[in-house]
Protein backbone atom coordinates (compact mmCIF):
# COMPACT_ATOMS: atom_id res chain seq x y z
CA UNK A 1 0.00 0.00 0.00
CA UNK A 2 1.46 3.55 -1.11
CA UNK A 3 2.48 5.62 2.18
CA UNK A 4 0.41 8.99 0.79
CA UNK A 5 -3.39 6.52 0.19
CA UNK A 6 -5.76 7.28 2.91
CA UNK A 7 -5.42 4.82 5.98
CA UNK A 8 -2.11 4.31 6.19
CA UNK A 9 -0.88 4.17 9.80
CA UNK A 10 2.76 3.62 10.68
CA UNK A 11 4.03 0.85 12.63
CA UNK A 12 3.56 1.20 16.40
CA UNK A 13 4.80 -0.64 19.23
CA UNK A 14 2.13 -2.85 21.83
CA UNK A 15 4.11 -1.76 24.64
CA UNK A 16 4.18 -5.16 25.66
CA UNK A 17 6.86 -7.70 26.22
CA UNK A 18 7.84 -10.22 23.34
CA UNK A 19 7.69 -13.56 23.70
CA UNK A 20 10.95 -15.22 23.67
CA UNK A 21 12.19 -17.45 20.97
CA UNK A 22 13.15 -20.29 22.39
CA UNK A 23 9.75 -20.58 24.03
CA UNK A 24 8.00 -20.84 20.76
CA UNK A 25 10.38 -24.36 20.42
CA UNK A 26 10.03 -25.52 23.91
CA UNK A 27 6.05 -25.19 24.06
CA UNK A 28 5.68 -27.23 20.88
CA UNK A 29 7.85 -29.81 21.95
CA UNK A 30 6.78 -29.93 25.86
CA UNK A 31 2.98 -30.36 24.46
CA UNK A 32 3.29 -32.72 21.40
CA UNK A 33 4.66 -36.03 23.31
CA UNK A 34 1.24 -34.90 25.94
CA UNK A 35 -1.01 -35.92 22.63
CA UNK A 36 -0.09 -39.24 22.88
CA UNK A 37 -1.82 -41.82 25.33
CA UNK A 38 1.03 -43.68 25.99
CA UNK A 39 3.34 -41.13 27.31
CA UNK A 40 0.60 -39.62 29.42
CA UNK A 41 0.55 -43.52 30.73
CA UNK A 42 3.78 -43.52 31.31
CA UNK A 43 4.19 -40.25 33.05
CA UNK A 44 1.39 -41.84 35.03
CA UNK A 45 3.34 -44.64 36.05
CA UNK A 46 6.73 -42.54 36.37
CA UNK A 47 4.46 -41.09 39.41
CA UNK A 48 3.45 -44.37 40.86
CA UNK A 49 6.69 -44.37 43.38
CA UNK A 50 5.84 -40.90 44.54
CA UNK A 51 2.15 -42.40 45.21
CA UNK A 52 3.08 -45.18 46.99
CA UNK A 53 5.52 -43.45 49.28
CA UNK A 54 2.87 -40.41 49.92
CA UNK A 55 0.76 -43.67 50.76
CA UNK A 56 3.26 -44.99 53.30
CA UNK A 57 3.90 -41.29 54.85
CA UNK A 58 -0.24 -41.27 55.64
CA UNK A 59 -0.10 -45.07 57.41
CA UNK A 60 2.96 -44.11 59.03
CA UNK A 61 1.19 -41.51 60.40
CA UNK A 62 -1.99 -43.54 61.31
CA UNK A 63 0.55 -46.84 62.29
CA UNK A 64 3.04 -44.81 64.51
CA UNK A 65 6.49 -46.94 64.71
CA UNK A 66 5.55 -50.15 63.22
CA UNK A 67 5.02 -49.03 59.79
CA UNK A 68 9.12 -47.29 59.39
CA UNK A 69 9.68 -50.95 60.50
CA UNK A 70 8.05 -52.00 57.53
CA UNK A 71 8.92 -48.99 55.07
CA UNK A 72 12.10 -48.88 55.62
CA UNK A 73 13.77 -45.51 54.03
CA UNK A 74 10.12 -44.92 52.25
CA UNK A 75 9.32 -43.12 55.20
CA UNK A 76 11.75 -41.03 55.48
CA UNK A 77 10.54 -37.20 55.12
CA UNK A 78 14.47 -36.15 55.85
CA UNK A 79 16.83 -34.53 52.70
CA UNK A 80 18.47 -37.89 52.58
CA UNK A 81 15.29 -40.12 52.02
CA UNK A 82 14.32 -37.81 49.28
CA UNK A 83 17.63 -38.48 47.86
CA UNK A 84 17.37 -42.01 47.65
CA UNK A 85 13.63 -41.15 45.93
CA UNK A 86 15.54 -39.49 43.35
CA UNK A 87 17.73 -42.49 42.81
CA UNK A 88 14.83 -44.63 42.34
CA UNK A 89 13.58 -42.63 39.80
CA UNK A 90 16.56 -42.86 37.56
CA UNK A 91 14.68 -45.68 35.04
CA UNK A 92 11.89 -43.36 34.43
CA UNK A 93 14.47 -40.46 33.45
CA UNK A 94 16.31 -42.88 31.41
CA UNK A 95 12.80 -44.11 29.65
CA UNK A 96 11.37 -40.67 29.30
CA UNK A 97 14.17 -38.46 27.93
CA UNK A 98 14.94 -41.64 25.35
CA UNK A 99 11.90 -41.29 24.30
CA UNK A 100 11.32 -36.83 24.14
CA UNK A 101 15.03 -35.79 23.78
CA UNK A 102 16.62 -38.64 20.72
CA UNK A 103 14.90 -37.08 18.16
CA UNK A 104 15.06 -33.50 19.15
CA UNK A 105 17.98 -32.37 16.56
CA UNK A 106 18.25 -35.53 14.58
CA UNK A 107 14.72 -35.04 12.73
CA UNK A 108 15.76 -31.69 12.24
CA UNK A 109 18.79 -32.19 10.47
CA UNK A 110 17.88 -34.92 8.31
CA UNK A 111 15.14 -32.82 7.35
CA UNK A 112 17.21 -30.12 6.68
CA UNK A 113 14.96 -28.30 9.10
CA UNK A 114 17.94 -26.50 10.99
CA UNK A 115 17.68 -24.08 7.77
CA UNK A 116 13.88 -23.26 8.30
CA UNK A 117 14.70 -22.65 11.74
CA UNK A 118 17.12 -20.36 11.65
CA UNK A 119 15.47 -18.45 8.56
CA UNK A 120 13.84 -16.55 11.12
CA UNK A 121 15.10 -14.41 13.72
CA UNK A 122 16.47 -17.31 15.93
CA UNK A 123 20.15 -18.03 16.99
CA UNK A 124 21.75 -21.27 18.00
CA UNK A 125 21.65 -20.59 21.91
CA UNK A 126 17.67 -19.59 21.48
CA UNK A 127 17.18 -23.29 19.51
CA UNK A 128 19.38 -24.94 22.35
CA UNK A 129 17.69 -23.51 24.78
CA UNK A 130 14.20 -24.37 23.27
CA UNK A 131 15.56 -27.60 22.90
CA UNK A 132 16.79 -28.25 26.37
CA UNK A 133 13.86 -26.60 28.29
CA UNK A 134 11.75 -29.65 26.53
CA UNK A 135 14.13 -32.46 27.77
CA UNK A 136 14.35 -30.35 31.30
CA UNK A 137 10.70 -30.18 31.76
CA UNK A 138 9.92 -33.67 31.54
CA UNK A 139 13.00 -34.47 33.91
CA UNK A 140 11.18 -31.93 36.16
CA UNK A 141 8.33 -34.12 35.79
CA UNK A 142 9.68 -37.20 36.99
CA UNK A 143 12.12 -36.16 39.75
CA UNK A 144 11.52 -32.38 41.46
CA UNK A 145 7.84 -32.32 40.97
CA UNK A 146 6.85 -35.42 42.40
CA UNK A 147 9.51 -34.27 45.22
CA UNK A 148 7.42 -30.77 45.64
CA UNK A 149 3.89 -32.67 46.03
CA UNK A 150 5.58 -35.19 48.47
CA UNK A 151 7.01 -32.18 50.91
CA UNK A 152 3.79 -31.05 50.78
CA UNK A 153 1.74 -34.01 51.30
CA UNK A 154 4.41 -34.75 54.01
CA UNK A 155 4.31 -31.71 56.07
CA UNK A 156 0.08 -32.70 56.33
CA UNK A 157 -0.05 -36.28 57.20
CA UNK A 158 3.36 -36.66 59.18
CA UNK A 159 4.65 -36.20 62.89
CA UNK A 160 7.57 -33.99 63.45
CA UNK A 161 7.73 -32.34 60.38
CA UNK A 162 8.19 -28.59 60.10
CA UNK A 163 7.54 -26.41 57.28
CA UNK A 164 10.76 -24.67 57.29
CA UNK A 165 11.84 -28.21 56.23
CA UNK A 166 9.63 -29.68 54.01
CA UNK A 167 8.19 -26.08 52.52
CA UNK A 168 11.28 -24.13 52.12
CA UNK A 169 14.55 -25.94 52.68
CA UNK A 170 14.18 -29.52 51.15
CA UNK A 171 12.21 -27.77 47.97
CA UNK A 172 15.44 -25.44 47.50
CA UNK A 173 17.65 -27.87 47.71
CA UNK A 174 15.79 -30.47 45.65
CA UNK A 175 15.98 -27.58 43.13
CA UNK A 176 19.08 -26.69 42.74
CA UNK A 177 20.43 -30.30 42.52
CA UNK A 178 17.49 -31.24 39.76
CA UNK A 179 18.43 -28.10 37.77
CA UNK A 180 22.27 -28.78 37.79
CA UNK A 181 21.62 -32.63 36.80
CA UNK A 182 18.87 -31.99 34.42
CA UNK A 183 21.14 -29.28 32.72
CA UNK A 184 23.63 -31.61 32.69
CA UNK A 185 21.66 -34.92 30.96
CA UNK A 186 19.96 -32.27 28.73
CA UNK A 187 23.05 -31.06 27.25
CA UNK A 188 24.46 -34.93 26.93
CA UNK A 189 21.22 -36.15 25.41
CA UNK A 190 20.82 -32.63 23.03
CA UNK A 191 24.80 -33.88 21.90
CA UNK A 192 23.92 -36.83 21.41
CA UNK A 193 21.06 -36.45 19.02
CA UNK A 194 23.09 -33.61 16.88
CA UNK A 195 25.88 -36.46 16.51
CA UNK A 196 23.51 -38.77 15.52
CA UNK A 197 21.90 -39.61 11.92
CA UNK A 198 18.87 -41.50 13.47
CA UNK A 199 17.00 -41.41 16.66
CA UNK A 200 17.34 -44.60 17.59
CA UNK A 201 21.16 -44.52 17.82
CA UNK A 202 20.56 -41.87 19.67
CA UNK A 203 18.44 -43.61 21.86
CA UNK A 204 20.91 -46.68 22.41
CA UNK A 205 23.79 -44.29 22.82
CA UNK A 206 22.13 -42.82 25.32
CA UNK A 207 20.97 -46.35 27.40
CA UNK A 208 24.63 -47.27 26.64
CA UNK A 209 25.54 -44.00 29.30
CA UNK A 210 23.06 -45.31 31.71
CA UNK A 211 24.36 -48.65 31.65
CA UNK A 212 28.16 -47.54 32.78
CA UNK A 213 27.11 -48.20 36.66
CA UNK A 214 27.32 -51.86 35.48
CA UNK A 215 31.10 -51.16 33.84
CA UNK A 216 31.68 -48.46 36.72
CA UNK A 217 31.24 -51.73 39.40
CA UNK A 218 33.35 -53.76 37.81
CA UNK A 219 36.39 -51.06 36.91
CA UNK A 220 35.96 -50.63 40.71
CA UNK A 221 37.39 -54.03 41.51
CA UNK A 222 40.40 -52.65 40.36
CA UNK A 223 40.63 -49.18 41.50
CA UNK A 224 37.63 -47.78 43.78
CA UNK A 225 38.33 -44.48 42.02
CA UNK A 226 36.81 -45.69 38.26
CA UNK A 227 33.48 -45.17 39.66
CA UNK A 228 34.02 -42.17 38.19
CA UNK A 229 32.83 -44.04 34.83
CA UNK A 230 29.34 -44.38 36.24
CA UNK A 231 27.49 -41.27 34.38
CA UNK A 232 24.22 -41.31 36.50
CA UNK A 233 26.06 -42.26 39.26
CA UNK A 234 27.99 -38.87 39.22
CA UNK A 235 24.69 -37.23 39.84
CA UNK A 236 23.28 -38.80 42.37
CA UNK A 237 26.36 -38.81 44.03
CA UNK A 238 26.69 -35.13 43.26
CA UNK A 239 23.40 -34.90 45.48
CA UNK A 240 25.04 -35.50 48.66
CA UNK A 241 26.33 -31.97 48.84
CA UNK A 242 22.61 -30.49 48.66
CA UNK A 243 20.61 -33.48 50.06
CA UNK A 244 23.05 -35.32 52.22
CA UNK A 245 23.03 -39.35 52.71
CA UNK A 246 25.51 -41.96 51.29
CA UNK A 247 27.42 -41.27 48.40
CA UNK A 248 29.88 -43.71 46.44
CA UNK A 249 32.48 -45.70 48.16
CA UNK A 250 35.83 -44.00 46.73
CA UNK A 251 34.75 -40.78 45.07
CA UNK A 252 33.79 -37.22 46.99
CA UNK A 253 30.59 -35.32 46.01
CA UNK A 254 32.70 -32.48 45.21
CA UNK A 255 34.52 -35.05 42.46
CA UNK A 256 31.24 -35.99 41.05
CA UNK A 257 29.34 -32.14 40.90
CA UNK A 258 33.23 -31.15 39.23
CA UNK A 259 32.74 -34.41 36.38
CA UNK A 260 29.06 -33.44 35.75
CA UNK A 261 30.34 -29.77 35.18
CA UNK A 262 32.66 -31.53 32.77
CA UNK A 263 29.92 -33.27 31.09
CA UNK A 264 27.95 -30.14 30.48
CA UNK A 265 30.81 -28.46 28.86
CA UNK A 266 31.32 -31.07 26.69
CA UNK A 267 27.93 -31.40 25.83
CA UNK A 268 27.65 -27.69 25.05
CA UNK A 269 31.09 -27.43 23.31
CA UNK A 270 29.85 -30.56 20.88
CA UNK A 271 26.44 -28.46 20.66
CA UNK A 272 28.12 -25.50 19.30
CA UNK A 273 30.09 -27.50 16.64
CA UNK A 274 27.48 -29.36 15.06
CA UNK A 275 24.39 -27.10 15.38
CA UNK A 276 24.81 -24.57 12.69
CA UNK A 277 22.86 -21.91 10.78
CA UNK A 278 23.95 -23.40 7.44
CA UNK A 279 23.67 -27.02 6.90
CA UNK A 280 25.39 -28.42 3.68
CA UNK A 281 23.22 -31.23 2.39
CA UNK A 282 24.54 -33.51 -0.16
Amino acid sequence: MPVYERGYRSWEHSGGAGTPAWWAIARRGITDPLKSRRFLLLLVVAWVPAIVKGGILYFTFKMGELSKLIGGNWTDISSPGFRSFLEWQTPFVLIILAIVGSGLITKDKAENGLALYFSRPLGVRDYVMGKGAITLFYYFCVTLFPVLGLCVFGYLVTNGATGMDMLLLIPLKSLVYCTISGVCYSLVLLALSSVGTRTVFVALWWVLLFATDGLAEIMAMFAPSLKILDFPGQHLNMGVLFLGGDGIKGVAPVVSLLIVVLWMAAGALVLRRRVRPVEVVS
